[in-house]
């Protein structure tokens, strides 16, 4: 902008200057014709007497005849050109548009485009109206450069597609928040892997395994459980470590177990890295704690439930480097049992629930 304003102002002064210089020629060029006809031939007449005026006469009319800079400025056009060549015409219609671009993704191409048209006639105009090369120059490196952004964000507007497991994630619960694809591929740059558990794999041990990531089931189902007793069952689109999330370092431990129910895919974060990346941008960060905050008070509803009955454990016979099963449920007449519970609150709350129509509950221990 000051360029700009410099370079205005240099055009002012140099266009008063040519026209103040223009002045004192043209009075020497008066003066100078007044004395070639008061010259006298040599022919031995007596040259008459020259009539002068006083010396302030003189200069009180050289004082009141001298127009200001500013009127000669204002006046120096005494006559107009013609309107210019329709090039020129155009050129300036594309680029009134182009300051009309809205402050869009669509805007910022519309933006470009008008800039390179614009360059684009204002070069022809000076190649073949007026001949300028350097204007021919100027408006070449312009079409360059526009040309350069128009590309870049022609890129940056490019369709972005996630694989199917991903995509029903991004669906599912960051859309609905308006999370824009470039977001979320921002969010998934902190991704670690995609890790895949087997049937009665564990995925984390109680107070074995560090904090260091946040977890997303893919495909599966995962059991949560706490000193060999199930708490809650972990369904698609759902946090393992929602709870970790929040006033929980790295450097702490699980306080849970979490065992994979059946052949089951998770979606790991780096921690760390994933709040580094989100904490310059306020909406990903209120995006974050509003579905972590909801998942777990998820789990909250569903351990508050399971918690009213106590028959579901794990047997205590099992040693730390056999396969244990999932979930053990004993009904000794003192309710429904976990698996009835489970089912039925799953059901009656999560779009993802599972039967358990498969378990058949005996008076005897039966391992899901």
């Amino acid at each position: 902008m000051m360029l700009i304003i410099s370079a205005l102002i240099t055009g002012m002064v140099t266009g008063l200057q040519n026209i103040t210089t223009e002045s004192p020629s043209m009075i020497s060029d008066i003066t100078t014709s007044l004395n070639t006809k008061n010259k006298v031939p040599e022919m031995g007449l007596v040259e008459p007497t020259k009539l002068s005026l006083p010396t302030s006469d003189m200069v009180n009319v050289s004082i009141h005849d001298q127009p200001s800079m500013w009127d000669l400025y204002l006046h120096h056009c005494s006559k107009w050109r013609p309107i210019n060549h329709i090039f020129f015409q155009v050129a300036n219609i594309f680029f009134l548009m182009s300051f009309l671009a809205p402050h869009t993704d669509i805007g910022q191409i519309w933006l470009r485009v008008g800039l390179m048209m614009g360059c684009a006639f204002s070069g022809m105009w000076a190649w073949s109206v007026e001949c300028y090369l350097d204007a021919v120059l100027w408006n070449s490196v312009f079409i360059l450069i526009n040309f350069v952004y128009f590309s870049y964000q022609f890129y940056l507007m490019r369709p972005i597609k996630f694989h199917k497991e991903i995509e029903e994630v991004y669906l599912a619960l960051f859309k609905p928040l308006r999370v824009s694809r470039r977001q979320f591929r921002r969010v998934l740059m902190c991704m670690r892997n995609v890790r895949h558990l087997k049937c009665h794999e564990l995925y984390a041990h109680e107070k074995v395994t560090k904090v260091d990531s946040l977890s997303l089931v893919l495909s599966g189902k995962l059991v949560v459980s706490q000193n060999q007793r199930a708490l809650h069952i972990v369904f698609p689109h759902h946090f393992l470590d929602s709870p970790e999330w929040f006033g929980v370092s790295t450097d702490d431990y699980f306080q849970v177990s979490i065992m994979a129910m059946e052949e089951s895919r998770v979606l790991v974060w780096h921690r760390d890295k994933l709040k580094l990346s989100i904490m310059s941008d306020a909406f990903l960060q209120a995006v974050f704690d509003h579905i972590l905050g909801r998942d777990v008070v998820h789990k909250l509803m569903q351990v508050s439930e399971t918690m009213a009955v106590s028959n579901g454990h794990l047997p205590n016979s099992y040693e730390e480097g056999e396969d244990k099963p999932m979930l053990v449920v004993k009904k000794a007449g003192d309710g429904p049992g976990i698996t009835a519970i489970l089912n039925r609150q799953l059901q009656a709350t999560d779009p993802n629930a599972w039967r358990l129509g498969r378990i058949d509950e005996t008076d005897h221990e039966t391992p899901v």
